[in-house]
């Protein structure tokens, strides 16, 4: 993959701006913290996060760009409960209630009461969601990972691959960008 930005500068403090202002040219619909009803691993959190979106990508018929980061701890150092914070965005609208839906049933909690679980909403650009999410990521117990960025993001020039499956996955992707554009 090459892009126009420098994504991790040497820096340690600036690499945090550096990677949101690489991802902020996306038009992002949706800021969410996901957490756990039980004390997850690290591994169990991963595949849980990447049901969600699996399943939201199912539900919804496009694919889904995501932006994501693991936290157990707070800014202040103390420990807590393993959470994502992510943004994400699609082709076509993304529903909060869906997405607090899916959550919920893949983490077997669908009587969850107002957002004790995942709080999902409208992702508002004048409050620094991309910043929250990876205000941690250089700290070594920070997490974080991001999907179909290359498909939102002018910036992401991916090398062409003319493979069966890459040339097929093109032809399925321009017929949503276009109509979503319409």
């Amino acid at each position: 993959m090459t892009t126009n930005h420098k994504i991790l500068p040497s820096d340690k403090e600036a690499t945090p701006a550096a990677l949101a202002e690489w991802l902020n040219p996306i038009d992002w619909q949706t800021f969410g913290t996901f957490e756990f009803p039980w004390n997850v691993r690290p591994e169990t959190a991963r595949l849980k996060f990447d049901e969600m979106i699996n399943n939201l990508e199912r539900d919804m018929r496009t694919r889904v760009c995501f932006l994501r980061s693991a936290e157990t701890r707070a800014k202040s150092g103390a420990p807590v409960p393993l959470h994502f914070h992510a943004a994400m965005t699609a082709a076509k609208p993304i529903s909060t209630r869906l997405v607090t839906d899916i959550w919920n049933a893949g983490v077997g909690r669908t009587s969850s009461k107002s957002g004790d679980l995942a709080l999902v909403e409208s992702y508002d650009p004048t409050r620094d969601g991309l910043g929250y999410i990876v205000k941690q990521i250089t700290e070594q117990d920070c997490e974080w990972d991001f999907r179909n960025v290359h498909l939102f993001n002018p910036n992401v020039n991916l090398d062409s691959k003319l493979d069966h499956a890459s040339l097929r996955s093109v032809r399925h992707w321009q017929p949503q960008v276009s109509t979503a554009a319409a």
